[in-house]
């Protein structure tokens, strides 16, 4: 039997120390990629036909590169449909596209695309807290990072929905502001890329992106007018190369502006200046929004509630009678901090807090100007801001406990490993529980998708085979055309020459329009209750059905349609049993409902309704 000594344990633990404090950037940013590592390559066992705007964002990856390639992002609620305007640019397809032809022109190959630019993100993150405070800032970073991956899920950080796609490259813009502002000026050529692509994603970063990198540019020009010789020369070359990549970015859509009328530019412009479609939330629901997103105490619940992406789901409903209480004493804590922290002349903690002080003033901002229904994924940036509120609370406080003697360097070392890898190892075991987006429409559309192509291959009803030109259409009782928008994108995946009405020129893009006369016969995707509508029409063949449904999840389906029913009877309001039968998405929409019919409709849409896909002949839609 083989003894160890105390003494040799020591020295045992000494080195496996040293070697940790050696290798802690590579160690420490390993730990934070490695749940997104994981959990695409899991993905690779888990098929996926992308729906709505994820089949839209791949239509667009498709084409980068080629003569339709994308001057502008996806299209948002922006304008009236079928004319609406776009998010700015389309930086994002161009970053995925690499990774998607390197995986073969897959869905998967957006998902790898997602996590190799999320990995590079937090990453970054971690050589710049190594830049900024040595090995402990790196520790401190990776576990903002990790806790970051935990709080909203590997669904949200592995697939390139706009919303979600500048998420991390929001932090990294944040700490490389701080950087920039700390006295490291070469960062601010990662604050305009990140600032770019964020904004051109999705326009709700565009106020706080604004507002960070009009900071750093003041930063650099006041400390360009007092530097002198060297560095003077230094301070200008950073600030030139910042706005030159800012230019050559913004190319795309300038382009668009200058050969469209209107150009989507234009578009934007009209859109947020003028009278918006919808009223504009109160200043007191903004307030409530804003605090929300400071509620760490909200979201530590949600985090013992529920596994991966508790940010996600913390807290109640946005526009409910969620207290602004918890919101409130962070705030004032960590004003309360950077009191402290400037008191003390901490140079790091004071430029932090700066860039903190800028990015909280754009957050109310932005809040203030949402319209309509206040969807979570509007402001969902904002918890990144939190994140490092809360590190400059507490790295604040530990300077409190250092300076009593209460705590010291090994410590707090050995408290942001923890926090690291117990953010880590949590998110680890979520990828076994971990979906593609949207699974049962996903599901759904593959499953109708073989039966789909041996039929237009195979000349049945008045499809003319593999070589003819098809019209896609759909009519779609539960998700607003979701998984029309995805037979799209996989007929074209297999190489089915296929298009659209004019109707849907702006997020199926106008170069897949098809004009009357110029097809030969038509694909229907339809649901629910236009199944039957469907097979009573002349020359219409049925060539694809199918129920993804458990007989559990139809009976279940079925009690709520009987008990929403009855609900919209009592509350005299018989009218909206069509919407719901006809539109399951936009009856769910309806501010007047009651919260309990809400409920049940957001519970009927998960479950979802049959599908069948139909060949009929040309020209017979319109």
């Amino acid at each position: 039997m083989i003894t160890v000594s105390t003494r040799d344990r020591s020295i045992l633990s000494s080195a496996v120390i040293a070697l940790v404090r050696r290798r802690a950037v590579p160690i420490a940013a390993v730990l934070v990629v490695a749940p997104l590592v994981v959990a695409v390559i899991a993905l690779l066992w888990r098929p996926w036909a992308p729906v709505l705007d994820l089949a839209m964002t791949e239509l667009r990856v498709r084409d980068v590169g080629g003569r339709f390639t994308p001057r502008i992002g996806l299209p948002g609620r922006i304008g009236d449909f079928p004319d609406q305007g776009s998010h700015p640019g389309p930086w994002s397809f161009y970053l995925v596209a690499p990774f998607y032809r390197l995986a073969g022109a897959t869905a998967w190959g957006m998902q790898l695309g997602s996590v190799a630019i999320n990995s590079a993100a937090f990453a970054g993150v971690v050589l710049i807290g190594r830049r900024l405070a040595g090995t402990l800032g790196a520790i401190a970073l990776a576990a903002v990072a990790t806790v970051a991956i935990r709080g909203f899920g590997l669904n949200v950080l592995t697939h390139p929905w706009n919303p979600y796609f500048p998420l991390a490259l929001w932090l990294l813009l944040l700490v490389a502001a701080w950087a920039v502002v700390a006295g490291h000026h070469r960062l601010a050529v990662v604050v305009a890329l990140c600032a770019t692509v964020a904004t051109q994603t999705h326009v709700p970063y565009l106020v706080s992106c604004v507002f960070v990198s009009v900071l750093v540019l003041v930063v650099l020009v006041r400390r360009w007018r007092a530097a002198e010789g060297v560095i003077r020369a230094a301070i200008a070359r950073s600030t030139l190369w910042a706005v030159g990549v800012t230019v050559v970015l913004w190319l795309p859509p300038i382009a668009d502006q200058l050969r469209r009328d209107p150009g989507n530019i234009t578009m934007l412009f009209r859109h947020f200046t003028g009278e918006p479609s919808e009223p504009v939330i109160s200043l007191g629901a903004a307030v409530r929004v804003f605090l929300r997103h400071l509620d760490v105490f909200g979201a530590s619940v949600a985090a013992i509630a529920h596994a991966d992406g508790f940010i996600v789901r913390s807290g109640a409903p946005y526009g409910g009678p969620a207290s602004p209480i918890g919101g409130l004493v962070v705030l004032l804590a960590w004003v309360a901090a950077a009191a402290v922290a400037h008191r003390r002349r901490h140079r790091l903690l004071d430029a932090l807090n700066i860039v903190l002080a800028t990015a909280l003033v754009a957050a109310f901002v932005s809040m203030t100007r949402i319209f309509g229904k206040i969807w979570f994924y509007l402001t969902l940036w904002a918890w990144m801001t939190t994140l490092l509120v809360v590190l400059s609370i507490i790295w604040t406080a530990l300077l409190v406990l250092r300076d009593r003697r209460r705590v010291d360097r090994s410590m707090l070392e050995i408290a942001g490993w923890g926090v690291s890898l117990a953010a880590t190892l949590l998110s680890l075991g979520a990828v076994a529980t971990h979906e593609v987006p949207e699974q049962h429409l996903s599901d759904g559309l593959r499953a109708v998708m073989p039966d789909t192509v041996a039929a237009v291959e195979g000349g049945v009803g008045s499809a003319v085979g593999a070589d003819g030109t098809y019209l896609v259409f759909w009519q779609d009782s539960v998700f607003i055309g979701a998984q029309g928008y995805g037979l799209v994108n996989e007929l074209e995946r297999r190489g089915l020459h296929v298009g659209v009405h004019d109707t849907w020129r702006v997020p199926v893009t106008p170069q897949r329009v098809l004009a009357p006369g110029t097809y030969d016969a038509e694909i229907h995707l339809v649901s629910g209750i236009y199944i039957d509508e469907w097979r009573s029409r002349d020359g219409y063949v049925e060539v694809a059905k199918v129920d993804v449904r458990t007989e559990a999840e139809r009976a279940r389906f079925d009690e709520l349609r009987g008990e929403v029913g009855r609900r919209l009877e009592d509350l005299g309001r018989p009218e909206v049993i069509d919407v719901v039968d006809g539109n399951l998405f936009g009856a769910s929409l309806d501010p007047a409902l009651p919260q309990d019919v809400i409920d049940d409709l957001s519970e009927m849409l998960l479950l979802g309704e049959p599908v069948s896909v139909f060949v009929a002949p040309p020209d017979s839609t319109f």
